[in-house]
């Protein structure tokens, strides 16, 4: 055992006063007496008594010796040399992907690895300094070249795993930066996975070294689960692999709506794969979930060490399309540019004719006087007659170019140089609009949001002008379609992986988006023309998407990663051009005890305050009398 502050050692002279102050006698106040008949034991214990005394066998002497002996050594930090994978200034990367939720390590490989580093935090020396990275599908740096134990070891505590991939490439951009940073002198970087690292990481400064997580490689995981549709209806295919070593059984359970539909038994070889195809399924709008399951075992028993990719889901939504309602005196290409769009369905009507009762998605009035009132949606405005919305005023010729507006998603990869427009209508922009193309004479294209209706407006006839000739028309005329009509709020029809992107759609009206993950946890975000842009897609399961108490739809987020899926402990994994093998406990580290040594001192406290509240001294040895024996 050694001592990392041994100077403290010297405060072990405080036993010298202890002891002084138990050898001082008592100092007694003289009084004067009439007679000392009666004080003749008084005066014998007089005649005794001296400034100093023999120092006695004394309980509380012995346990405040020992107290201070205790409270000495704590101060001087003593410490035991352990084995450790590696010790000095360290960088550690702290594996959180999918497959380190396994099982085969008690309680999960995640949990083994984080008492590995606990490990190498206890062992640090005084002048040691460690960065610890959380590797996720983001990289967290959760301490940064510290070398205070108790910070290391609580935000190593916040540290959780996490259902999808690692970002390895970020990861080790974190590391390298750290160490050419020179934050870190000899650093040696630290690697707790279970492997299944990509084989193209570049290579890292310093010392690597590798510490393998698990024991075993037997796992099934439900590769793939997918719906079509077709003309007898929806088709659902589920694909299993097996990533261990035998031929295992399984049962897959495929359930609708929350209900059990089919099960049926497979089996799959070690190192292949199994499909199953379910047709004819009902042409209805429902939520399918595939669970894995081993034959003969109980409900809700674990089939192997994974149990993350043992369930996936899968969202059914039947093919739609907008419908849109054009009220025109005729214009062959408004209509053909219609029919053209995907996921949108056009009908004309006449202009004279009342509307018909069964609502759109849109309305498009081309050269028409607007109907009063106007339907409850979007509408897209074609050469204005009169209009409720906005002024619309005479005509002008002055039609040059001035500007299109950059950085709209309504006027994105459009090129208007080409485009000559005869004349337009000069329309008093209101405020709840913006405008995206613009002339001198004034604006020919305009957009926005008004009384819960999104408008579009081209302020000029189509036979007017070139644009049905040139490519800013079916680029114009999407971007708007796109605007007004989205054919889905969102497409996810395969579902997502962890981590991965959504965009959402909102429609007209929408002032808000929320997402509901798996766990019920609510994401909100504004309604922006862009659409909003989901990330939080980390927890595997059923989101259901939310506009306004209206349910807009749900999607799936399933593993389907085979690098997580297939938990076999890598012997080595490769960094740069090297591979780094496992790292055995060869280096020596210190593990200080003064913790232990503190907790003793405050027992030793509460022990004699209780004996000085019985009594201090212990009891004399007993005298052995001589026995005579008469012979």
């Amino acid at each position: 055992m050694a001592f990392l502050t041994p100077l403290f050692l010297a405060l072990g002279l405080l036993a010298v006063p202890i002891l002084i102050l138990y050898m001082l006698k008592l100092r007694r106040r003289e009084v004067e007496v009439s007679s000392v008949m009666l004080w003749q034991m008084l005066l014998r214990d007089r005649e005794a008594n001296a400034p100093w005394q023999r120092l006695k066998r004394n309980l509380l002497l012995l346990l405040q010796l020992l107290l201070l002996a205790l409270l000495v050594i704590a101060l001087a930090r003593p410490f035991l040399a352990v084995p450790t994978v590696a010790s000095g200034a360290l960088i550690v990367l702290l594996d959180a992907s999918a497959s380190m939720n396994a099982t085969d390590l008690q309680p999960t490989r995640f949990e083994a690895a984080k008492a590995g580093v606990r490990e190498l935090i206890d062992g640090l020396s005084a002048d040691s300094r460690m960065s610890l990275i959380l590797v996720g599908r983001q990289p967290v740096v959760l301490a940064s070249a510290s070398n205070d134990k108790e910070t290391l070891r609580n935000a190593l505590d916040t540290a959780t795993a996490t259902q999808g991939p690692a970002d390895w490439e970020a990861a080790f951009a974190l590391a390298g930066g750290a160490a050419r940073a020179g934050l870190l002198n000899e650093t040696r970087i630290v690697i707790f996975s279970d492997g299944g690292l990509p084989r193209n990481l570049p290579s890292l400064p310093g010392d690597v070294r590798y510490v393998p997580l698990g024991t075993s490689a037997d796992n099934l995981a439900l590769d793939a689960l997918s719906l079509r549709p077709t003309g007898g209806g929806p088709q659902l295919f589920v694909r299993v692999a097996n990533y261990g070593d035998v031929e295992r059984p399984v049962i897959i359970s495929i359930f609708r709506a929350g209900a059990l539909f089919t099960a049926q038994q497979v089996n799959v070889p070690a190192g292949g794969s199994e499909d199953l195809i379910l047709t004819d399924l009902p042409d209805a709008p429902a939520i399918y979930e595939a669970r894995l399951g081993a034959p003969g075992a109980a409900e809700g028993a674990p089939l192997d060490a994974l149990p993350l990719d043992d369930t996936a889901w899968a969202v059914y939504q039947p093919p739609a399309s907008g419908r849109a309602l054009v009220l025109s005196p005729g214009n062959i290409f408004l209509e053909q540019m219609l029919a053209a769009l995907p996921g949108l369905q056009p009908f004309r009507a006449s202009p004279d004719a009342p509307l018909p009762e069964d609502p759109f998605d849109l309305y498009v009035y081309d050269s028409v006087t607007e109907t009063v009132p106007l339907p409850r949606a979007e509408l897209l405005i074609v050469n204005p007659i009169t209009s409720t919305l906005f002024t619309v005023g005479e005509t002008f010729t002055n039609t040059k170019l001035v500007r299109v507006a950059q950085n709209d998603p309504l006027t994105q990869f459009l090129d208007w140089s080409g485009v000559s427009v005869l004349q337009a209508k000069r329309v008093e922009v209101p405020n709840w609009a913006r405008v995206l193309v613009e002339a001198e004479g004034g604006p020919l294209v305009f957009a926005g949001e008004t009384g819960g209706r999104r408008v579009a407006v081209i302020t000029f006839r189509l036979q007017d002008s070139d644009l049905p000739l040139q490519l800013a028309y079916p680029v114009l005329m999407s971007n708007l379609i796109n605007y007004l009509a989205p054919a889905q709020t969102f497409s996810a029809p395969d579902g997502l992986r962890p981590g991965e992107t959504l965009l959402i759609k909102p429609r007209g009206g929408d002032a808000a988006i929320a997402i509901d993950d798996p766990t019920g946890v609510r994401f909100a975000a504004l309604a922006t023309e862009a659409g909003v842009l989901f990330t939080n897609s980390d927890k595997l399961g059923v989101y259901t998407v939310v506009s306004n108490q209206d349910v807009l739809g749900n999607f799936a987020v399933n593993l389907f990663n085979a690098a997580e899926s297939d938990i076999r402990p890598a012997a080595t994994i490769t960094v740069g051009r090297a591979d780094i093998a496992a790292t055995p406990r060869q280096e020596v580290g210190q593990l200080e005890i003064w913790p232990w040594l503190a907790l003793a001192a405050f027992a030793l406290l509460l022990l004699e305050w209780w004996v000085y509240h019985r009594g201090s001294t212990l009891p004399a040895a007993p005298r052995l009398r001589r026995k005579t024996v008469n012979g």
